[in-house]
């Protein structure tokens, strides 16, 4: 075996790893980026890496990953955070760069279809465990709460999972709408429903709430857009759903009630919650976005300006870290410049959909209502797992589409 295919094999086996690792354990997906590093730089050597990454340079999804990370790098000339914490917030954005080296490395249909493999089994195996938790405990997991009404997260923070989560019922009800036998498609569509379920009962993130329901009906809506009478079946049958679970979920309803007394009552001279800290950062980041609209406070400048505001140590400890919204997050750290470049980065995906079969359309524009969702209630492109979640799976989603070179952005056959 010559070197350059040892080194084409290992690139794409670590790839894959990292699809398997994220959804279980940050630093084993970071071992495996590391080992997808090497092996492309190896593979600059002995074999395709930087032919596959300059192909891969022509694909939509590249340009504003690459100008917003450009973008970020430039407002560290006007930030007021030292050296540590400008290269903190570096290293957290780096996967923008990495975009172009991910796509060239899956530009072969049967890579993507081990890393989708990878990521479902990983789902698939966090599913089993946070249902099994219900009667079950399990030394190794996050919680430890039988029975249900209770939050039972696997791996992770509530949030990250109920994202993936949502994710994986769209991707369960993809592979339903595909399926090659009705058995198959029973099979994926009960998947679907202990997924979905699993975050409206057996969760304590409203993230996961908010993005399953936005998601399923993006999805829905898409998936029968062109038979009214489906389309109308299957709103009914959303509101219908969505209902019964807000009626029968203690866990749902008394966290959504929570939450709008939360908003209700938010103010600095009362203790610190969830939701009123989001009020209060949210309009703080707003305010000062104010002061220089155009190219923002600078990277990383929010956890050094904010505890000029937050004076109460208690309150500081909590909204000074980041302001739990990736919109206003880089309106306050990049400006409006930077906020339009994230944009037209999400833009990318939802232009290519719109050129995609009615299955895969569903999927992708389904993905992206879990992105505005999670991103409007937190920093998930700043946070660790969530940043592996929505780089990667947007590369993934994007990565099957044609060189301008060759055709004119035809649907890219996504093998999912």
């Amino acid at each position: 075996m010559n070197p350059s295919t040892v080194v084409q094999l290992g690139a794409k086996a670590s790839i894959v790893l990292v699809f398997f690792a994220f959804p279980v354990s940050v630093a084993l997906a970071n071992v495996g980026l590391l080992l997808t590093l090497v092996f492309w730089l190896l593979g600059c050597i002995w074999g395709t890496s930087l032919r596959d990454t300059r192909q891969a340079l022509s694909n939509p999804l590249v340009p504003p990953a690459l100008a917003l990370f450009a973008w970020i790098v430039l407002a560290t000339l006007w930030s007021p955070a030292d050296g540590s914490q400008i290269g903190a917030a570096l290293q957290k954005y780096s996967k923008f760069l990495m975009v172009p080296i991910f796509i060239g490395m899956l530009h072969d249909a049967t890579t993507r279809r081990r890393c989708w493999q990878a990521f479902a089994l990983a789902m698939l195996f966090t599913l089993a465990v946070t249902w099994l938790n219900v009667w079950f405990d399990f030394p190794w997991t996050r919680t430890h709460n039988q029975g249900f009404g209770q939050d039972h997260t696997v791996f992770k923070d509530y949030i990250a999972q109920g994202i993936m989560v949502s994710f994986f019922t769209l991707m369960a009800l993809h592979h339903a709408l595909g399926a090659p036998k009705r058995s198959l498609a029973v099979l994926a569509v009960c998947v679907a429903g202990l997924a979905a379920c699993s975050v409206l009962f057996l969760s304590a993130g409203r993230t996961g709430y908010l993005a399953l329901v936005l998601s399923l009906a993006v999805f829905v809506l898409v998936a029968t857009a062109r038979r009214p009478v489906r389309l109308i079946m299957a709103a009914v049958a959303v509101v219908a759903v969505v209902a019964a679970v807000f009626a029968t979920s203690t866990q749902l309803r008394t966290r959504t009630l929570v939450a709008w007394q939360e908003a209700q009552t938010s103010s600095l001279a009362a203790p610190v919650t969830s939701i009123g800290a989001r009020v209060e950062m949210t309009r703080f980041a707003l305010t000062e976005a104010l002061e220089k609209p155009l190219q923002g406070h600078g990277t990383a400048a929010y956890p050094v300006l904010s505890p000029q505001h937050f004076t109460d140590p208690a309150w500081c400890s909590v909204v000074c870290v980041h302001p739990h919204n990736q919109f206003v997050f880089f309106l306050f750290e990049q400006g409006i410049i930077g906020l339009l470049l994230f944009l037209w980065f999400l833009t990318a995906i939802a232009r290519q959909a719109w050129r995609e079969p009615v299955p895969q359309r569903a999927l992708m524009l389904g993905f992206l209502a879990v992105l505005v969702a999670s991103n409007m209630t937190h920093s998930s492109f700043w946070l660790s797992t969530e940043n592996h979640f929505f780089i990667l799976l947007s590369v993934l989603l994007m990565a099957a589409v044609p060189a301008r070179s060759r055709s004119t952005l035809q649907p890219s056959r996504n093998p999912v």
